[in-house]
């Protein structure tokens, strides 16, 4: 007997969202197994091994490795983006701090020129 996945757990063994799933049965990518009489998709533990690039004598323990790295892979391109993503806001802070530092070194000098209403009335 084969074991049978709802969209939602078989979308998160994958890594991808409930959506991606319903496309790729729209696309005729990805056809779920069977579809109960309530609209459920269900799919197999076949296709999760033809989607896995797995082949049918695996066992379990190397599905799951494969699974582990596909999760993994996912993370570190998205903490790799958060750091691409910091590191642009850090460039801008680190601008943000040198302008201000100059402006303090330079004691408000360029303000107190421009402006006449500083200016001494004697």
């Amino acid at each position: 007997m084969s074991k049978y996945y709802s969209i939602n757990k078989f979308s998160k063994i994958l890594g991808v969202s409930d959506q991606t799933l319903r496309n790729w049965d729209k696309k005729g990518k990805l056809h779920p197994h069977h579809t109960s009489s309530n609209g459920y998709r269900y799919y197999s533990h076949e296709q999760l091994n033809q989607v896995m690039n797995v082949k049918p004598n695996l066992d379990r323990k190397e599905l799951m490795k494969r699974i582990s790295q596909n999760k993994v892979d996912k993370v570190v391109v998205f903490y790799k983006n958060r750091l691409l993503r910091f590191g642009f806001e850090f460039k801008r802070a680190n601008k943000a701090r040198k302008l201000v530092k100059k402006l303090i070194d330079d004691g408000g000098e360029e303000d107190d020129k421009n402006n006449s209403s500083h200016a001494d009335p004697k």
